[in-house]
């Protein structure tokens, strides 16, 4: 592994790993550790995407709730171990994520990475399903991050604006099938005026089903 090919964040997120199980004095930093230092973070990535797969923050909190019970299972020691090694299913997490990064032609790993591979954990996978969350959503909004055409990481801060679009920004396309069927329909609206500004046949007909929009339209 060399971290100088990971992004920003990835390194982060790792250290933040390595540091839980130092100060828990475990001998290695897990899946568990990872998954912990991520969830923790309020405006991460990985727990808003837990939010938006199960029932919102409560199931990030559950969530947490069993990595920090699962965690304290683990057996420590005092003074911790002077070196913390990665465990062999956390090397495995990694190796999926680069794999991933791979495919997509990325040249640094980005944590949306790590957390796909992560979710390809099964014990990871036993502990959302015990959050009651499901996993194949969680890995659904994680990839929505890339958008559909697929953003490349192509630097350390490659995967920085990730989580600024996912707290602060708004995905239009998801919104256009809520927005108002009024909205945008200048045309029509042109229409129905000229037909009620008629002096005969002034009696426009709106196509489906009768919602409040073509009520207040009427009115209007």
């Amino acid at each position: 592994m060399n971290p100088e090919k990971f992004t920003h964040k990835t390194n982060e997120s790792l250290a933040a790993a390595h540091e839980l199980a130092m100060s828990a004095g475990h001998a290695q930093f897990t899946p568990l550790h990872f998954a912990a230092a991520l969830i923790s973070d309020p405006n991460g990535i990985f727990r808003q995407a837990v939010a938006n797969a199960g029932g919102g923050d409560e199931s990030a909190n559950s969530f947490e709730r069993v990595i920090k019970q699962a965690m304290k299972k683990l057996p420590s020691q005092t003074p911790p171990p002077d070196e913390i090694p990665a465990s062999t299913s956390l090397i495995k997490v990694i190796r999926r994520a680069q794999a991933l990064q791979k495919s997509r032609g990325d040249t640094h790993l980005a944590v949306d990475q790590l957390i796909l591979g992560l979710l390809e954990d099964s014990q990871i996978q036993d502990l959302l399903k015990e959050a009651g969350v499901t996993t194949s959503k969680v890995k659904a909004e994680v990839e929505k991050l890339r958008g559909k055409e697929g953003k490349k990481v192509e630097s350390a801060t490659g995967d920085s604006t990730f989580q600024a679009l996912k707290t602060y920004g708004r995905d239009l396309v998801e919104q256009a099938g809520k927005l108002d069927p009024v909205i945008g329909r200048d045309e029509e609206i042109r229409r129905v005026v000229r037909i009620l500004s008629r002096r005969t046949k002034n009696n426009p007909v709106l196509i489906g089903e009768p919602v409040l929009e073509k009520l207040q339209l009427l009115r209007d």
